[in-house]
């Protein structure tokens, strides 16, 4: 039987959810008729705010809210992608091309490519996880394609 990790981002989405419960059944204790608990709610209500923002952007890798599609900030689930990559059967040196060559993308390609790639997202799943038009997403992909083919055949 295999134990399967979590990563640290799991990890501290998993603290972060919890705690989020824990201000939720503080704040829900409040007597809302006295000005003092009225001002402590309101102020546990932000941080709640804070912590689902937070989650948030955790779960999705990029700002909440953001048209821009995935950010830098999606690097640690990228870095999870490579190391699964590297673990196959290549040789370091055809390893380190095949970074090289992701690594030369730009994120959006880079992000499109390894979500349809390596997870085996359909081009709705992730046109709707980056809000993007599937033709968009296309677009990205066989951009990839293109240069990963050139850099690294």
């Amino acid at each position: 039987m295999s134990i399967i990790k979590a990563t640290w981002i799991e990890t501290l989405i998993g603290q972060y959810a919890a705690e989020t419960h824990v201000l939720e059944r503080y704040r829900d204790t409040l007597d809302l008729s006295d000005p003092v608990a009225a001002e402590e709610a309101e102020t546990v209500s932000g941080m709640l705010a804070d912590m689902r923002y937070a989650l948030t952007w955790m779960r999705r890798g990029r700002r909440p809210g953001s048209r821009r599609g995935a950010e830098r900030t999606d690097v640690y689930r990228q870095r999870e992608i490579y190391i699964k990559l590297s673990a196959q059967q290549i040789s370091e040196t055809e390893r380190l091309r095949l970074v090289d060559a992701l690594l030369a993308l730009s994120d959006r390609e880079r992000t499109c490519f390894l979500l349809h790639m390596a997870q085996g997202l359909t081009l709705a799943d992730i046109s709707s996880k980056l809000n993007l038009s599937k033709r968009t997403v296309q677009s990205y992909i066989d951009r990839a394609k293109e240069k990963i083919t050139s850099d690294f055949l």
